[in-house]
């Protein structure tokens, strides 16, 4: 097959721009993962040096031409990032609920042992009396305060007035002088921290905290909650954990929105144009506060970048073409670039090969090229068919030549569909260089004949 070809072709530095690309995601993708786990409290320098010498050891495959493995890794990469953020704060989530369940059960162990002080008329210090009833009071407080509540306590109590479980718990005191323990005082005690509904709610709260979403507009509700009899809070928290669902799911995708404006700004940053620094400067400001069109600017990344992969690449793959085509003996002047792409098709011609050529065309809206041997000379004088044909059997040589050159630089030629030498007549391209000065080349640059 070595008449008119279709072929694609990937350049070295077409896949250097992807594998940047790809390494821009992954180190926005870093960064989302450090923010996120930081702000959970999940991670510690560590495991950020562990994700960094990862990516250090990815970023070396691109010096080592290991462009394949460097993509796979980078996917790979990514995915385990989100994966593991989203596990850290689901156990950042249930280690805050842990902490709000643990301090309502002290808060609860506090206000019965004060309780039981009152119903026994022991007199307290008025330090542990604060220290109980610090409405602020960490669990480590609010313990230590109880086990020294629990010294005061006389096993011999009897007062008026005291229930039947008060009365079993200082049987239990007075037995071989053995005093009860904090764990068996706290367990003990019943009340709204055994309550399912706010376990749900403080599991919910935890997730607001680890998507760094401010839970104040919550805490009126939640006071009140607390304060509800347990037979009516099933009922009550309802209402208040759709809202917090609700939260948690326009946070979740506010989320997701942040990380795909930053990956494409991370993209963007390795663009050089005009127009592509102007829209990082919106997806910046966009990150820093939400904004009503933070999808549109995502639609409009994608198309920026993909216009701005597609220039860059059909520019590298002309660029490509012309410097084999220049190495295997073919004139290649400045400007022929640019007149490819203006015209839409250009003719190189070859001194070796006098009144032959080959022209180029496409590549500009698709990643397809073609090209074909031609004649050079007046379309309307008779050709000889038989040298014709010679140089279209030479030319399949010469494009098996280019292909190896493209190989050897890094890059890939692949043909998409090829004729045979002779199924058509050979184009013959005016030879305008030898047309007088006076005649008007513009209406006669199109002459040609199949």
């Amino acid at each position: 097959m070595s008449g008119p070809k279709a072929f694609r072709i990937v350049t070295r530095a077409e896949i250097i721009s992807i594998c940047r690309r790809s390494l821009a995601r992954l180190g926005a993708a870093i960064e989302f993962w450090t923010s996120t786990c930081r702000r959970n409290g999940t991670i510690d320098q560590s495991d950020i040096d562990r994700v960094i010498a990862r990516r250090d050891e990815i970023h070396r495959m691109l010096d080592a031409d290991r462009f394949t493995d460097l993509q796979k890794q980078v996917i790979a990469e990514i995915s385990y990032l989100s994966a593991d953020a989203e596990r850290r704060a689901e156990k950042a989530a249930e280690s805050e609920a842990k902490r709000k369940g643990d301090q309502r059960r002290a808060k609860s162990a506090a206000q019965a042992l004060l309780a039981k002080f009152e119903a026994s008329h022991i007199e307290i210090p008025v330090d542990l009396r604060r220290e109980l009833t610090t409405p602020a009071a960490s669990v480590e407080s609010l313990n230590k305060a109880i086990s020294n509540g629990l010294m005061l306590l006389q096993p011999t109590d009897r007062s008026e007035g005291v229930t039947e479980r008060q009365r079993a718990l200082a049987d239990r005191l007075g037995a071989g002088d053995r005093r009860i323990t904090l764990e068996e005082w706290t367990s003990q005690q019943t009340g709204a921290s055994d309550d399912q509904a706010l376990l749900k709610v403080d599991k919910l709260l935890g997730e607001l905290a680890g998507l760094g979403i401010d839970p104040s507009p919550f805490s009126a509700r939640i006071a009140a909650l607390e304060a509800e009899p347990r037979a009516r809070q099933a009922l009550v928290a309802d209402s208040l954990l759709l809202d917090l669902n609700s939260a948690i799911k326009t946070g979740r995708a506010r989320a997701r929105l942040e990380r795909d404006l930053a990956e494409r700004d991370a993209e963007l940053s390795e663009m050089k144009s005009a127009e592509a620094a102007a829209l990082r400067v919106e997806i910046e400001q966009s990150i820093a506060k939400a904004g009503s069109n933070d999808q549109e600017l995502v639609k409009r990344a994608d198309f920026l970048i993909e216009a701005e992969v597609r220039s860059m690449a059909a520019k590298e793959r002309r660029r490509a073409v012309l410097e084999g085509l220049a190495s295997l003996g073919y004139e290649v002047s400045e400007g022929m670039m640019t007149a490819w792409v203006s015209g839409g098709r250009v003719v190189l011609r070859k001194p070796a090969n006098p009144g032959y050529g080959v022209e180029l065309s496409g590549g500009s809206q698709t990643d397809v090229m073609q090209v074909r041997a031609v004649g050079i000379g007046d379309p309307v004088e008779a050709r000889d068919a038989g040298r014709d044909r010679d140089m279209e059997t030479i030319w399949c040589g010469e494009f098996e030549r280019l292909q190896s050159l493209v190989a050897k630089a890094g890059g890939n030629v692949s043909i998409e569909s090829a004729r045979p030498v002779g199924q058509y007549p050979l184009k013959v391209v005016e030879d305008l260089a030898a047309r007088p000065a006076d005649v008007d080349v513009a209406g006669t640059r199109h002459l040609s004949r199949q």
